[in-house]
């Protein structure tokens, strides 16, 4: 892979502000179908596996060893990735480093939608029984971020898990090795090393050392920005509707205008039922709305993700940390905030702190859940022309999920059929 210095090594330490700069503005109605527009790069290859290149989850082959390829329509581009969070910048970033030509489109390219309120932990657990993405979600993160020369910037110190009861915490052991994933039963001897400044100690936690944690801003900002130096365009407008036809083709109706396209991928979270029913397919995910707040300490206080039965927590920067609740939202409207302020109180309790901890950032954030408890990662059955990415949690299993939608449409392999 050949990239250039100023794409990851310079972007290593600048501002989020400065990545906002490399986002496409929106073509005008009319010229949406033109190739190039609003791109740095004249380079508009289409599908055909040739010079296809993936390291993300560790495929490294070229154009000749693919066996076979999709018969595609000469259309304005390839696929049009609805959603730019997490999931779709991650998407659209595989397919353009791949030669695939990408247009991303959301209604606001400059937020972060639910990914602004993601915590970022980088893991793999139970949830997903049976699932080959949550299986290859840390190998594919790894090869992704390698791809992009760490811009990423994720932390690979693992996590601490324990619960209420040790028995729990032996069952959750037990559960995930059953997985076949990594996981370490610590002791409060150990908890000592791993976690020095931890005072208040559990009988025994889950350590899953190969985990980690990612900026979810950043890391759509580098991907968005990523997949626009290989040609992909990224569109900021309002998407009102998507239509197939009989010739193979699909179409994506927005303020922007109407853009053609072999192949459509929904990866805008709670946005996708609504697109996918416009062609007979009903998804059925519901909203789980989770906290995510930040908090300012004057001692250190966690090295690595800590989930326990009061908080969760994490190191973000400079003297920071990140914390993440879950709540329904038929409680009290104020108890998101009363459940912050008990974490709170909780931390300093288990880290013995004098000063009180000083929160900064309070925001909510509405997770697409697939009621299934299985993530949405295939073809329409009604529409073979879309495909879904929707699934929690989209940070963790973006880069797994990309890696298949880039095998279903270069032909190297079938999704399944929703």
């Amino acid at each position: 892979m050949v990239v250039t210095s100023d794409l990851f090594g310079g972007r290593r330490g600048m501002m989020l502000e400065d990545a906002e700069r490399n986002v496409v503005t929106a073509p005008m109605p009319g010229t949406a179908n033109r190739p190039g527009i609003g791109s740095t790069s004249t380079r508009q290859p289409g599908i055909d596996g040739s010079g296809c290149r993936c390291r993300a989850g560790g495929v490294r082959r070229q154009g000749r060893d693919f066996p076979r390829r999709r018969d595609l329509e000469q259309t304005a581009t390839d696929v049009i990735v609805i959603g730019s969070g997490a999931m779709g910048a991650t998407i659209a970033y595989v397919l353009a480093h791949n030669g695939i030509r990408v247009i991303c489109i959301d209604l606001d390219v400059r937020g972060a939608g639910v990914t602004g309120s993601a915590f970022g932990w980088i893991r793999t657990t139970h949830t997903s029984i049976g699932s080959e993405l949550n299986r290859d979600a840390i190998a594919d993160f790894r090869a992704l971020d390698a791809d992009l020369k760490g811009a990423l910037s994720i932390s690979w110190t693992g996590s601490l898990t324990w619960f209420q009861s040790p028995e729990h915490t032996e069952s959750h052991l037990r559960m995930q090795r059953g997985l076949g994933l990594p996981t370490e039963a610590v002791d409060a001897e150990d908890l000592t090393r791993l976690e020095p400044s931890l005072r208040r100690r559990p009988e025994i936690a889950a350590y899953a050392p190969q985990e980690g944690a990612v900026a979810p801003g950043r890391m759509r900002r580098t991907l968005l920005a990523a997949g626009r130096d290989y040609g992909a365009q990224v569109v900021e407008a309002p998407v009102s509707e998507i239509a197939v036809g009989i010739d193979g083709g699909a179409q994506v109706f927005s303020d922007a205008g109407v853009f053609n396209a072999r192949y459509v991928v929904l990866a805008n979270g709670l946005g996708a039922p609504r697109l996918a029913a416009q062609v007979g397919t009903v998804l059925e995910v519901e909203s789980s709305p989770a906290i995510r707040y930040s908090f300012g300490a004057t001692a250190p206080l966690s090295q690595r993700v800590l989930s326990g039965p009061d908080y969760e927590i994490r190191p973000w920067h400079r003297g920071m940390y990140l914390g993440a609740e879950d709540y329904v939202t038929s409680e009290d409207p104020h108890r998101p905030v009363i459940r912050v302020h008990r974490a709170l109180d909780a931390i300093r309790r288990d880290f013995r702190l004098r000063n009180p901890l000083q929160l900064l950032d309070f925001r909510v954030g509405y997770r697409p859940m697939p009621t299934a408890r299985r993530p949405y990662l295939g073809v329409l059955l009604t529409a073979p022309q879309v495909l879904v990415a929707c699934m929690h949690s989209g940070i963790t299993l973006a880069p797994a999920a990309a890696l298949q939608v880039l095998h279903h449409i270069t032909g190297t392999a079938e999704l399944a059929s929703i």
